[in-house]
């Protein structure tokens, strides 16, 4: 009796090993890359992964959810053996970057993401209306989600961005369209796709847009000669450089920011407004010293790059633009090291600014790739050359400025308006430096005039230390209440210049 009992044993387990191994076989698995619980983070690796694999992102290279988590897979579709060995394929190339090698994951184990389209149209234009009922009904639910993406080379959509699953966004869907009920809008559901973005609702209600380019009459430019395939523009007088409007209140910024202990006695900084409507110094204060750039100087790393393309020697695809955008609005160093390689390195993009941007600025230094670890202290430049960058740009005296100023007006951190007491209706184009030694904000602020004209005028602030704070965070915010309490200031002398809001 117990032999056929063991034999029927030793049946049901052969049988349990066989369905397991065919179970295993037949379950599809894809590349997992990276999991997180903060959606930027995973997108920004994905713009990392994408040139090292040479995948796209959207069709190959997808952004997923588990969970509360988010992720970044391939998804192969293969058997667990065909995965484990595209995972060991790649491992050398991502270990060389300072990646975390592919693991297999079941593709039973995430969902896909999905967005809200509300509406298409052939131009930006034809839906800004909409886009402007939407924002004034969701408003503040939209928050930076709502976009005018561009989805083709002959369409744009107004999209909702959701990052959640199908169930969830068809729920919310059906929120937005009781809410839209009026506008004839119908919100639809749509994959998650990296499509480029044209303009976005802000948490500020600033109006972003790639139509920057200013009326001629709203801003006097200085005289502009190309010679020899350079641009020279010229420089102010020294009666403009001197800054007389509020150069007469630095000393006594300087001791109430240090009364306060946002600026410490030993603390290098440097303060610079320039009025771009009248071509006028307004402040001028350490403008030729020299500072660690940080990541300001990667706007020059931009005009490098941009440079080269003009001249056709390098491509502008969706992957350059991706990566651009992640140079300037997420202030990625991967990004930012793969275009100072494919400019031939560090030195060579210094020798191109200097032979061929000389003119403009004294003494940009591009000596280092961005290290892993954002210990960038080598790269310098004048605050000078930060204005002179900022006037050329506005001037779109510079390759491909329009783009350069789109992918600047990105939504981002700033220490020139966010947290300060200007107007909200105010547009900024910047670039913000952050390291252990350097707290620095550059950019372009587009204010309003009480006849609804724009005027531009740049702020550079930037406060610099020679050693490691004690407190990091307490030391980074200091200083950046102090740059925020410049520009307000610039602000209010602008304000009663021009007659602003």
């Amino acid at each position: 009796m117990r032999r056929p009992i063991l034999f029927l044993l030793s049946l049901l387990f052969t049988v349990f090993q066989s369905t397991s191994a065919w179970a295993t076989q037949t379950e599809a698995y894809a590349l997992g890359y990276f999991w997180d619980n903060q959606l930027q983070r995973v997108l920004n690796h994905r713009t990392k992964l994408a040139p090292l694999l040479g995948l796209t992102p959207g069709t190959q290279l997808e952004i997923v959810g588990r969970g509360q988590q988010f992720g970044v897979i391939w998804n192969t579709n293969t058997t667990l053996t065909q995965a484990n060995k595209l995972a060991k394929q790649q491992q050398s190339v991502l270990q060389r970057a300072g990646l975390q090698p592919a693991q297999p994951v079941k593709t039973s184990s995430f969902f896909k993401l999905y967005h809200i389209r509300y509406k298409q149209g052939l131009r930006p234009e034809d839906l800004q209306a909409d886009w402007k009922a939407v924002q004034s009904t969701l408003v503040p639910q939209t928050s930076k989600r709502l976009v005018i993406e561009k989805i083709n080379q002959k369409n744009y959509a107004l999209v909702y961005r959701c990052w959640q699953s199908k169930e969830a966004v068809n729920r919310l869907a059906k929120r937005h369209a009781q809410l839209l009920k009026t506008s004839k809008l119908v919100p639809t559901l749509v994959a998650a796709a990296p499509h480029p973005v044209v303009q976005q609702a802000l948490i500020r209600n600033v109006e972003t847009s790639v139509q920057v380019k200013q009326p001629k009459q709203h801003v006097t430019a200085p005289a502009a000669s190309i010679a020899a395939g350079k641009v020279t523009i010229k420089n102010p007088t020294a009666q403009q450089k001197q800054g007389t409007v509020i150069s007469g209140k630095m000393g006594r910024f300087i001791q109430e920011q240090t009364q306060k202990g946002r600026l410490r006695p030993t603390d290098r900084t440097a303060w610079i407004a320039f009025d771009l409507s009248s071509d006028t110094y307004l402040v001028n204060y350490n403008a030729s010293r020299s500072f660690q750039a940080a990541s300001m100087i990667k706007p020059f790393v931009a005009l490098a790059f941009f440079h080269q393309h003009a001249k056709g020697l390098q491509p502008y695809t969706a992957q350059h633009r991706r990566m651009m955008e992640a140079m300037i609005q997420q202030s990625d160093n991967p990004a930012t090291n793969w275009f100072i390689r494919r400019l031939g390195g560090p030195a060579r993009c210094q020798a191109l600014l200097a032979k061929e941007y000389g003119h403009l600025f004294r003494q940009v230094r591009i000596r280092e790739y961005i290290p892993a670890d954002g210990r960038t202290y080598k790269n310098s430049a004048l605050p000078s050359d930060y204005i002179q960058f900022l006037r050329a740009l506005w001037q779109h005296k510079l390759p491909k400025s329009q783009e350069i100023l789109r992918v600047m007006a990105l939504p981002k951190p700033d220490r020139l308006v966010c947290g300060t007491s200007i107007p909200n209706s105010t547009a900024v184009y910047n670039k913000t430096g952050t390291t252990a030694l350097l707290c620095g904000d550059m950019g372009i602020l587009v204010a309003r005039g009480q006849n609804g004209r724009k005027v531009p005028y740049a702020v550079v602030g930037i406060v610099e230390r020679s050693s490691r704070p004690g407190n990091y965070r307490q030391w980074m915010r200091n200083s950046g209440d102090a740059i925020r309490n410049f520009s307000s200031m610039v602000y209010v002398t602008m304000k009663q210049k021009h007659l602003l809001l």
